[in-house]
């Protein structure tokens, strides 16, 4: 089980590790995500439904109940992720380039499957008009939280409402107190009340480092690139950042109240805990693969493919939850 990150560091192939430095520059979570390679298309997970009763008895008694505990069964399908990347003969061997022409275009379309995957990450949903993607974290939450409410699970509700009713966190000291208490309800809905990840825009993570600093709440380290990293709870604060278009945000800041599409202001943070086997992890066919196919015989072109059958896998609800209906400015 390795995370990019891991991999990048034995990595001896220049053109892989190449590729996979790009990724993780440009997506957290390629860099932090662990993978389990599964070398099948689908995979079976086995999660615990419920657990059987335990009791007391009398002496030369018996114990009264005698059930069982149960599993449920889902399974896990793998996308097909990747990118032939083209490139003129005539562009590649023009010497009046500022650069190398190939390794331009890798950069580009690799910049381009970093910030789709962040996307898919929180807004996949398999549907009949987008049946190749894997379901990203809303719809797992929204699905959890759906299950609660018709009492499958017992469990507490893996979606929690901030409740701002239109007030910003930045409007008060009050506003910014009620927040964090939801705040540690997020927290406190993971496994074990330790997320390793907390997910959110860039206008939401500016706005929590604000009310963090001023309650000293805000620790700070390095990643392996000297990039800052802020941490809360022991969760690191992660802005997910943008699409592909560089402008629409991956985590709207135009959520509905009620955490959907179409709103005016409202935003969410979405917590996460990874762990393979047992938590929320990543998995895929084979690990991610690079290969030079030369000059195609179509036509007078380079190409680089870059392939990653993958998808996302989840055991225990309690890995993922979400904090909506957050409105992460001075508004009143």
């Amino acid at each position: 089980m390795w995370t990019l990150a891991e991999l990048s560091k034995i990595e001896t192939d220049i053109l892989r590790k190449s590729v996979i430095d790009t990724l993780i520059m440009e997506s957290n979570l390629m860099e932090l995500c662990p993978w389990e390679t599964t070398g099948q298309l689908s995979v079976g997970v086995i999660r615990i439904q419920d657990l059987p009763s335990v009791g007391f008895r009398r002496i030369n008694g018996a114990y009264d109940s005698t059930d069982i505990g149960h599993f449920e069964h889902k399974v896990e399908n793998i996308s097909l992720f990747g990118r032939d990347i083209d490139t003129d003969e005539a562009i590649a061997r023009a010497k009046n380039t500022i650069a190398d022409a190939r390794a331009i275009q890798q950069t580009l379309t690799l910049k381009a499957m970093a910030y789709a995957f962040n996307d898919k990450f929180i807004n996949g949903k398999v549907t009949a008009d987008a049946p190749l993607e894997f379901n990203g974290l809303r719809e797992r939450v929204d699905k959890i939280a759906a299950t609660v409410a018709s009492g499958g699970e017992g469990l507490t509700s893996q979606k929690i409402d901030a409740a701002c009713g239109g007030v910003g966190i930045l409007n008060s000291s009050a506003a910014s107190q009620t927040f964090l208490d939801k705040l540690y309800a997020l927290i406190y809905a993971i496994k074990g009340h330790a997320p390793d990840y907390l997910l959110m825009n860039a206008k939401m993570f500016q706005a929590i480092q604000s009310i963090l600093r001023r309650e000293k709440l805000l620790n700070t380290t390095q990643d392996m690139f000297g990039r800052v990293i802020d941490t809360f709870m022991g969760a690191r604060l992660i802005d997910i950042g943008v699409k592909a278009d560089q402008l629409t945000e991956i985590i709207l800041n135009t959520e509905t109240t009620g955490g959907l599409p179409g709103g005016s202001e409202c935003t969410s943070i979405y917590a996460i805990k990874f762990s393979v086997g047992d938590m929320t992890w990543g998995i895929q066919e084979f690990p991610l693969e690079v290969k030079d196919m030369g000059e195609l015989e179509s036509k007078p072109a380079y190409r680089t493919r870059v392939t990653w059958n993958l998808g996302l896998s989840t055991v225990d609800p309690r890995s993922v939850a979400r904090l909506y209906d957050i409105v992460p400015d001075a508004s009143s």
